[in-house]
């Protein structure tokens, strides 16, 4: 009876790698849903549970607060109008002093009133208030240049003073419309008249 053959093995060709298993597809890490900013309160921990987060509480001002505050900024916008206002006393006088010192000099009223902004009247009034004025010996163009400057000075002080005083009276319309003050109180804060203070609750009536 002949043998048996025995299998082939077959042999490994030079250069091509040899048969392993079938790879399968790669089992790579789940992906799950993309963890998110915390939409509220309620937010999931590691555990899987919901965890709520309190909410800071919102700091709300007192009356006493918004008062003191009020009272402040009064006190502040106060000083600075008495500030302008001296500051543009200081300026008119320096001004009319040269007006009335370009008169002595023989300039014309005209000329003053011209760069000044002032009015005839205004001017000889002026240059009649100082009577120990002497001849200065300053050329015309030297003092038509300074009297404007000096008048120029003076506009932007009254304009200054304005924008505070306007200031002042949106915190007084703030006040009144808000009842943190009253207006005897305000009247005293401010300096005013109670009779300025009705205005400007007449004026707040009016706009609501």
């Amino acid at each position: 009876m002949p043998g048996k053959i025995a299998p082939v093995q077959s042999l490994p060709v030079p250069g091509r790698p040899a048969a392993g298993p079938a790879a399968g597809p790669a089992a790579g890490p789940v992906a799950g849903p993309a963890a998110g900013p915390d939409a509220g309160p309620q937010a999931r921990s590691a555990t899987g549970r919901y965890t709520y987060r309190a909410k800071a509480p919102t700091a709300q001002r007192s009356p006493n607060e918004d008062h003191a505050k009020l009272v402040h900024a009064l006190g502040v916008h106060r000083q600075l109008i008495s500030h302008a206002t001296s500051a543009i006393r200081t300026l008119t006088a320096a001004r009319n002093e040269m007006m009335a010192q370009a008169v002595e000099d023989g300039l014309t009223p005209a000329m003053i009133a011209a760069v000044t902004g002032e009015n005839l009247r205004a001017v000889r009034t002026i240059a009649l208030a100082y009577d120990d004025l002497h001849v200065s010996g300053i050329r015309r163009s030297t003092q038509l240049a300074a009297l404007k400057a000096k008048s120029q000075e003076l506009e932007a002080a009254g304009k200054h003073r304005q924008q505070i005083t306007e200031r002042r009276e949106a915190l007084i319309v703030v006040a009144l419309r808000n009842g943190v003050c009253d207006e005897l109180e305000l009247a005293s804060l401010t300096g005013l008249t109670p009779d300025h203070i009705r205005r400007s609750t007449r004026s707040l009536a009016r706009s609501a």
